[in-house]
This record gives structure tokens, C-alpha cells and sequence, in this order.
């Protein structure tokens, strides 16, 4: 229940007031930081309201957002940060997913009842059961003898397919991305 200190932040500080319109300060710097926000009630019920920042490090970089409104400061941050990039299209459609199938005649089985049903989806997920017993970035050759023809099957209907890699590394020596990154002490430790 600890607030104060968050992993992630934009050090955008914003104020709307029905009285002097919007405005706003962006704290530009890198390092670890820390901001903090007091509040304390005013006469007549209105709130004062101030912000602290303190970085470990770096220069102090502070842009001033006189806005006036909300679209015209969003407009300004824009300009300093630059905008988002719009994500590809097929990113926000549906995606079906599940635990697991069991080989490439359960993906076409699942992919030809969305075509029967002419139930739109636009990637259909694979989970760790596609790979070579466990082994990240491998594919089984017996459940999925051929993954190529099946994503361009399942990409000549506009449909496209992900596979799951999850953050973690299976200890084989028999496994060749276990072998390098023992090799090379890649792994985290813990001394």
C-alpha cells in the first residue's frame, strides 16, 4: 500500500482550473525520481495544491506548459516528446489464445470453425506446447512438422499468429541457447 515509490512515471504535472485554464510543467530528466504532490484545503473549500520534484542526478530541465486549454498543453507536450506511433491495426483486434493446441490440425480445426462462423479474429496465439520440449525459440517437429505453411495458411486470410516466449531460459545442455548463454555468462547471479 506503499505509493511513494512507483516503477514507472511521466514527470507531467497538470492544473485545470475553471478560474486560469490549464497549465503544466514537464520534468525532463532521466535519473530516479521522486515527486511529490501536497495538498491543503483552503478557506471557501477550494485547494492549494504543490508539487515537489527531486532527481538523483542530471540537470535541471523543466519545460513550463502555459496551455490555456487541455488540447492546446497536450498539443505543446506533443511537441517536446513527439507522439505515439499508432499501433498496427491488427494489434487491436481480437486474438485468440489458449492453453494449449495440441498440434497443427487443432490450430486449423479452431481456425476453419472462426472461418464457418465468419467470427472475425486477427491473431491466434501459441503457447509453450508448440516447442521443442520446452525449448524457447524451437518448434516440435512432430505436432508442428511445418509452422511456416501454417502461418502463411493462417497470413493468406489475414490472420496472424504469435508465439509465446516467456522471460526465461530452460537449463539443457542439449538446449543451444542454454549452452551460449552459460558459455558466455549471460544468466543473472545472485553473487
Amino acid at each position: 500500500d506503499e505509493t511513494m515509490a512507483l516503477y514507472g512515471h511521466i514527470p507531467l504535472v497538470v492544473s485545470q482550473s475553471v478560474k486560469t485554464g490549464t497549465a503544466g510543467a514537464f520534468w525532463f530528466n532521466p535519473t530516479e525520481t521522486f515527486v511529490d504532490i501536497e495538498e491543503t484545503p483552503q478557506a471557501g473549500g477550494d485547494m492549494d495544491s504543490r508539487t515537489h520534484f527531486m532527481s538523483e542526478s542530471g540537470i535541471v530541465d523543466l519545460f513550463l506548459l502555459p496551455g490555456s486549454d487541455p488540447a492546446s498543453l497536450y498539443g505543446q507536450y506533443a511537441r517536446l516528446t513527439g507522439r505515439m506511433q499508432l499501433p498496427p491495426i491488427f494489434s487491436l483486434g481480437y486474438h485468440q489464445c489458449r492453453w494449449n493446441y495440441r498440434d497443427e490440425a487443432d490450430v486449423y480445426f479452431v481456425h476453419s470453425k472462426f472461418e464457418e462462423l465468419d467470427y472475425p479474429y486477427d491473431v491466434l496465439w501459441l503457447d509453450i506446447e508448440h516447442t521443442d520440449g520446452k525449448r524457447y525459440f524451437t518448434w516440435d517437429d512432430k505436432t508442428f512438422p511445418n509452422p511456416i505453411e501454417m502461418q502463411n495458411k493462417l497470413g493468406a486470410t489475414g490472420r496472424r499468429m504469435v508465439t509465446i516466449i516467456d522471460p526465461h531460459i530452460k537449463r539443457d545442455n542439449q538446449y543451444y541457447i542454454h549452452k551460449e548463454a552459460t558459455a558466455l555468462g549471460l544468466y543473472v547471479k545472485d553473487k
